[in-house]
């Protein structure tokens, strides 16, 4: 009776540890980036954090990106990715941002990659860099 009871008390807490251990790892942060770091899409250095962008997916590969163009056409090759969580830099502060707050806009912004795609936190400023650095038309 004696070792059941021990047993009983050893898995509780081995259950309750368990639990706060996998509670701790389900936020998902973005991964810093190194000078080493390449581009997922297009192979070229992440040189610049401001247009950086990186893909985490469900099994915590990282996918880093040097333009907001190379990580829409990579996402665009790759439509299976199981992707759990996507970051952006903010272009003006250079924080991470979660994909789905922030605001992407074409901008006349020289990025490494052309697409003069730039995120930023809010829409406001977006509007800001849009009147300040206007897209060039396309021409058809």
């Amino acid at each position: 009776m004696r070792k059941a009871k021990w047993m009983s008390a050893t898995y509780l807490i081995c259950g309750t540890s368990l639990l706060f251990l996998t509670c701790g790892q389900s936020e998902i942060k973005p991964v810093d980036i190194y000078p080493e770091d390449n581009c997922a899409n297009c192979r070229m250095a992440v040189s610049d954090k401001s247009f950086a962008s990186e893909i985490i997916t469900d099994q915590r590969e990282v996918f880093k990106f040097d333009d907001l163009g190379c990580l829409e056409e990579y996402r665009h090759k790759n439509p299976t990715l199981k992707i759990n969580a996507i970051f952006v830099a903010d272009y003006e502060t250079k924080d991470w941002l979660p994909y789905a707050r922030s605001v992407i806009v074409r901008t006349g912004i020289v990025t490494p990659m052309g697409s003069g795609k730039v995120a930023v936190a809010d829409s406001q400023r977006a509007k800001i860099l849009v009147e300040r650095f206007p897209a060039p038309k396309d021409v058809s």
